[in-house]
């Protein structure tokens, strides 16, 4: 999975949107860092099709869980397609 992986992956309902808000959630010098392991997560996991209930388990597998519940997950909850 090359650099550019946003357009490697199809993304579906509103995951896109919830994978900014997770890079907009973090403090700017940890972007590239939180970037990176997503992608890794994402070719790791063999994942073509990135959905919300993804997101949620990228974020459960990857984020601290104090970071995760407290900063993350609020948002994300906001973002989900009802």
């Amino acid at each position: 999975m090359n650099n550019n992986f946003i357009n490697d992956v199809e993304w579906q309902g509103n995951s896109f949107n919830m994978y900014k808000a997770i890079l907009n959630a973090v403090p700017s010098f940890f972007r590239g860092n939180v970037n990176n392991s997503i992608k890794n997560w994402i070719s790791k996991n063999n994942i073509s099709v990135v959905t919300e209930d993804l997101v949620f388990k990228a974020v459960d597998d990857i984020a601290p869980s104090n970071i995760a519940n407290n900063r993350i997950k609020p948002e994300l909850i906001r973002l989900k397609t009802k």
